[in-house]
């Protein structure tokens, strides 16, 4: 089993790791599966999959949710009670294969430096981590990136084509009560990081990149049932 580093998202993205930083026994590519998520919360990324694949559900020509109260039913208050239990359901999955690594991806997790640096990215975007659409979209983004073996960023107009296309599809997220969107919000964040960590490593090693590629294809297909390996990142959002 290959041995390598969890990496913040930052570090993932510009492609260094923190000094100082752990080695860890367990393979990225295990943990890219991991969200979090309560069974209701899959349930729901599931349905949301669903709309998604089926391509029915077209993007606005802006980019963005259609009015002011569309946009404003994807953010979410911030709730760290959410937050502490997606976290601790990624790390229990961690810790029945590899009790350390549990130890040190929770130190990592709740210093809240992987969610800062994930706020941080989606701004770059005009995007929020306390909205449900931004989050999935760079979820999905990195993950389809990662399923062609690149470790690098999405341009500004898959972003914005993605982020339009899951705004449209999300339905009954959009009507549902700050803890759900919270919590599938907060389980994009440690998935987004997760698969940037695997996607940089495989990037060093490109024997490597296709146990990666194949992880991201199958938690994608677990999460949101889309096969990634059958749709195209575009402007338009997976097509």
């Amino acid at each position: 089993m290959t041995r390598t580093r969890f990496i913040l998202l930052v570090a993932a993205l510009c492609g260094a790791a923190p000094a100082g930083a752990q080695v860890m026994a367990l393979s990225p590519t295990t943990m890219i599966g991991y969200a979090g998520t309560s069974a209701a919360g899959q349930q729901a990324r599931r349905q949301l999959g669903s709309r998604l694949a089926t391509r029915a559900v077209r993007p606005t020509a802006s980019g963005l949710a259609s009015t002011p109260a569309a946009a404003a039913s994807l953010r979410y208050r911030p709730d760290a009670a959410v937050r502490q239990q997606v976290y601790g359901r990624a790390i229990a999955q961690i810790e029945r294969s590899s009790p350390g690594d549990a130890a040190l991806v929770r130190r990592q997790l709740t210093s809240g430096a992987v969610r800062r640096e994930v706020s941080a990215f989606l701004g770059r975007y005009g995007m929020s981590a306390d909205d449900v659409a931004d989050t999935t979209a760079l979820y999905l983004a990195s993950a389809w990136l990662a399923s062609r073996g690149s470790a690098g960023n999405p341009s500004a107009a898959q972003m914005r084509g993605l982020r339009a296309q899951v705004a449209a599809s999300m339905g009954p997220i959009a009507q549902a009560g700050n803890a759900t969107k919270a919590e599938i919000a907060e389980a994009n964040i440690v998935q987004t990081a997760f698969t940037s960590n695997a996607a940089n490593d495989a990037a060093k090693d490109p024997s490597y990149a296709p146990k990666v590629r194949a992880a991201v294809v199958k938690a994608v297909r677990d999460a949101y049932q889309m096969d990634l390996s059958q749709l195209d990142l575009t402007a338009q959002g997976l097509r």
